[in-house]
């Protein structure tokens, strides 16, 4: 009798950690497409971050050829006054 009790309790406790294991392997397998999610949003993100840093860095160089030219303008203007 109390070999199957014991023995009772084993395939409990096999059939606990089997249902557990395939808990822990459907949580794994979910964290991997988050983590696949989150890298390929990581990605765009990056991608999109270069590109807006390309336009600023071109918005920049226009500014100052805007100013130069502001700056020139504002020379003859005042040569003209003199």
């Amino acid at each position: 009798m109390a070999v199957d009790t014991n023995f009772e309790r084993l395939e409990q406790e096999v059939a606990r950690l089997v249902e557990m294991l395939g808990r822990m392997r459907q949580d794994n397998a979910d964290q991997r497409r988050q983590i696949e999610d989150l890298t390929a949003a990581n990605q765009d993100l990056t991608s999109r971050l270069t590109q807006t840093q390309i336009e600023l860095e071109d918005m920049i160089q226009a500014r100052e050829v805007v100013r130069g030219r502001v700056a020139t303008l504002l020379t003859k203007l005042e040569s003209v006054e003199n």
